[in-house]
Protein backbone atom coordinates (compact mmCIF):
# COMPACT_ATOMS: atom_id res chain seq x y z
CA UNK A 1 0.00 0.00 0.00
CA UNK A 2 1.19 3.53 -1.06
CA UNK A 3 0.13 6.98 0.08
CA UNK A 4 0.54 9.99 -1.63
CA UNK A 5 2.73 12.99 0.05
CA UNK A 6 2.43 16.14 -0.57
CA UNK A 7 4.19 17.49 -3.90
CA UNK A 8 7.95 18.68 -3.49
CA UNK A 9 8.86 22.31 -4.73
CA UNK A 10 10.35 20.70 -7.91
CA UNK A 11 6.34 19.71 -8.67
CA UNK A 12 7.00 16.04 -8.63
CA UNK A 13 5.19 14.21 -5.80
CA UNK A 14 6.82 10.96 -3.56
CA UNK A 15 5.49 8.11 -2.42
CA UNK A 16 5.37 7.06 1.02
CA UNK A 17 4.90 3.48 1.52
CA UNK A 18 5.82 1.19 4.91
CA UNK A 19 8.99 0.60 5.53
CA UNK A 20 10.92 -1.45 8.31
CA UNK A 21 14.20 -1.09 10.54
CA UNK A 22 15.82 -2.35 13.32
CA UNK A 23 16.90 0.39 16.14
CA UNK A 24 19.63 0.72 18.20
CA UNK A 25 18.77 2.70 21.33
CA UNK A 26 20.05 3.88 24.25
CA UNK A 27 18.56 5.93 27.20
CA UNK A 28 18.69 9.56 26.74
CA UNK A 29 17.39 10.14 30.44
CA UNK A 30 16.49 7.91 33.28
CA UNK A 31 13.42 5.96 31.09
CA UNK A 32 11.69 2.43 32.51
CA UNK A 33 11.70 1.53 29.45
CA UNK A 34 15.34 0.15 29.46
CA UNK A 35 14.89 0.17 33.38
CA UNK A 36 19.00 -1.41 34.16
CA UNK A 37 19.88 -2.35 30.38
CA UNK A 38 22.78 -0.44 28.89
CA UNK A 39 20.51 -0.54 25.33
CA UNK A 40 18.44 -2.34 22.97
CA UNK A 41 17.10 -3.05 19.75
CA UNK A 42 13.78 -2.47 18.52
CA UNK A 43 12.10 -2.83 15.24
CA UNK A 44 10.27 0.20 13.87
CA UNK A 45 8.11 0.05 10.79
CA UNK A 46 6.19 3.54 9.75
CA UNK A 47 5.26 5.27 6.75
CA UNK A 48 8.06 7.30 4.68
CA UNK A 49 10.07 7.66 1.12
CA UNK A 50 13.26 7.46 2.38
CA UNK A 51 16.36 6.52 5.01
CA UNK A 52 16.54 10.03 6.38
CA UNK A 53 12.96 10.48 6.87
CA UNK A 54 12.94 7.17 8.93
CA UNK A 55 15.19 8.47 10.82
CA UNK A 56 13.85 10.94 11.71
CA UNK A 57 10.14 9.21 12.64
CA UNK A 58 12.29 6.62 14.70
CA UNK A 59 14.29 9.52 16.36
CA UNK A 60 10.90 11.14 16.82
CA UNK A 61 8.78 8.29 18.87
CA UNK A 62 12.07 6.92 20.55
CA UNK A 63 12.93 9.99 22.12
CA UNK A 64 9.81 10.97 23.54
CA UNK A 65 10.50 7.60 25.36
CA UNK A 66 13.80 9.00 26.68
CA UNK A 67 15.65 7.25 24.42
CA UNK A 68 18.59 8.21 21.80
CA UNK A 69 18.40 6.51 19.06
CA UNK A 70 22.35 5.46 17.84
CA UNK A 71 22.24 3.45 14.84
CA UNK A 72 19.36 1.94 12.28
CA UNK A 73 20.01 -1.30 10.90
CA UNK A 74 18.53 -2.28 7.57
CA UNK A 75 16.24 0.43 6.93
CA UNK A 76 13.99 -0.43 3.74
CA UNK A 77 10.24 -1.12 2.61
CA UNK A 78 8.20 -3.28 3.83
CA UNK A 79 7.70 -4.83 0.32
CA UNK A 80 11.38 -5.25 -0.12
CA UNK A 81 11.96 -7.25 3.09
CA UNK A 82 9.44 -9.42 2.18
CA UNK A 83 10.81 -10.30 -1.07
CA UNK A 84 14.05 -11.18 1.28
CA UNK A 85 12.15 -13.48 3.72
CA UNK A 86 8.97 -14.21 5.81
CA UNK A 87 8.31 -11.60 9.02
CA UNK A 88 7.97 -12.75 11.86
CA UNK A 89 4.72 -12.42 13.49
CA UNK A 90 5.32 -9.47 15.67
CA UNK A 91 6.15 -7.60 12.55
CA UNK A 92 3.56 -8.55 10.37
CA UNK A 93 1.46 -7.35 13.62
CA UNK A 94 3.32 -4.17 13.39
CA UNK A 95 2.90 -3.83 9.68
CA UNK A 96 -1.17 -4.85 10.02
CA UNK A 97 -1.90 -1.66 13.05
CA UNK A 98 0.37 0.85 10.65
CA UNK A 99 -1.17 -0.22 7.10
CA UNK A 100 -4.71 1.90 7.00
CA UNK A 101 -2.80 4.87 9.78
CA UNK A 102 -0.73 7.16 7.17
CA UNK A 103 0.89 8.79 11.01
CA UNK A 104 1.56 5.18 12.26
CA UNK A 105 5.12 4.66 13.89
CA UNK A 106 4.82 1.59 15.31
CA UNK A 107 8.13 -0.38 17.44
CA UNK A 108 8.38 -3.72 18.57
CA UNK A 109 9.20 -5.46 21.43
CA UNK A 110 12.72 -4.24 23.12
CA UNK A 111 15.76 -6.78 22.84
CA UNK A 112 18.12 -5.39 25.90
CA UNK A 113 21.37 -6.06 26.74
CA UNK A 114 23.14 -5.39 30.39
CA UNK A 115 27.09 -5.53 29.00
CA UNK A 116 28.85 -2.91 27.15
CA UNK A 117 31.92 -5.26 25.89
CA UNK A 118 32.97 -2.16 23.97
Amino acid sequence: MNIPNKPITSGQSTTKELWIGMVEVRAARATDILADAKGAFVNLVTWTSEKNEFKNSAELVLGNLGLLVVGIENPEPVSVRREKAELEDEIEDMVARAENNPNAIIYGTFHTWTRDDA
